[in-house]
């Protein structure tokens, strides 16, 4: 028991690290202005690389060595990758159709889309918060969810124009936050859900789909046609893997 107190201790303290090291770069190593003009993939990347050694850090606490393995990142990287973009293919497909080719897509509109936020995003909020919590503090699946989402949404209301939008948009990233963490469960690895959320936002990005996560109608129904396919493909694989025991650890995950 004491165990796992230190554990949510030491992978709370990391997390809140990572996500204020912000102020650290903006008002001590680089200055703020240097910050506030800089290349935001650069930034953004600068933050990521700091979240991977700070969750390497806080795996090396509890597996006594770094880990990329017990932060989600298994051996099945060509296995998600091709689940991720079977699944996200209704988007690509339905959006070429309804949306507006977004005549700026480059090389780094792919890299934001597939490495900073399908690859960060998941890493950072999954692995590295939910995971690590769930997997290895004994946290439940709910209670581990609501700090993952509370960041996760928190983390999307720059796109608020206002409060009811603010609103809209931190319960649909809350909720997504809570539906990735069960397809990381599910499949015992991060690499499908990476991939699926990296396509869907290089989906969204490409057609220019709208100006939030929220969408409006057609983006929506594209969206949640390859949600549902995830979602399928999901729930027989955790019965594949002897996953289908998540109900027992809603509020405390004793195997942990």
């Amino acid at each position: 028991m004491k165990r796992k107190l230190l554990i949510s201790i030491v992978v709370i303290l990391g997390f809140l690290t990572y996500k204020y090291s912000k102020f650290f770069y903006a008002y001590v190593v680089l200055g703020e202005d240097t910050w506030k003009t800089a290349n935001v993939s650069m930034l953004m990347s600068i933050l990521l690389l700091t979240g991977i050694v700070v969750a390497l850090l806080c795996s090396w606490f509890i597996k006594h060595k770094p880990s990329f393995y017990a932060l989600g990142l298994k051996r099945d990287i060509l296995q998600g990758f091709m689940w991720g973009l079977i699944c996200s293919l209704p988007m690509f497909i339905g959006y070429y159709f309804t949306g507006t080719f977004n005549t700026d897509s480059d090389l780094e509109l792919i890299y934001r889309d597939i490495v900073l936020a399908g690859f960060g995003e998941e890493f950072i909020f999954r692995g590295f918060l939910f995971g690590l919590l769930f997997f290895y503090a004994g946290w439940g699946f709910i209670p581990a969810c609501l700090i993952s989402s509370l960041f996760f949404g928190a983390g999307h209301l720059y796109q608020a124009e206002n409060v009811s939008s603010a609103v809209m948009i931190f319960l649909f990233t809350a909720l997504a936050n809570a539906g990735f963490a069960y397809f990381y469960y599910a499949w015992n690895s991060l690499w499908m859900v990476i991939f699926l959320h990296g396509f869907m936002d290089l989906a969204w990005d490409t057609f220019s789909i709208a100006e939030n996560v929220t969408g409006n109608t057609w983006a929506n129904v594209f969206r949640f046609i390859s949600l549902g396919i995830a979602i399928f493909i999901s729930v027989k694989t955790a019965k594949k893997n002897n996953r289908w025991d998540l109900k027992s650890k809603m509020w405390v995950n004793k195997t942990a």
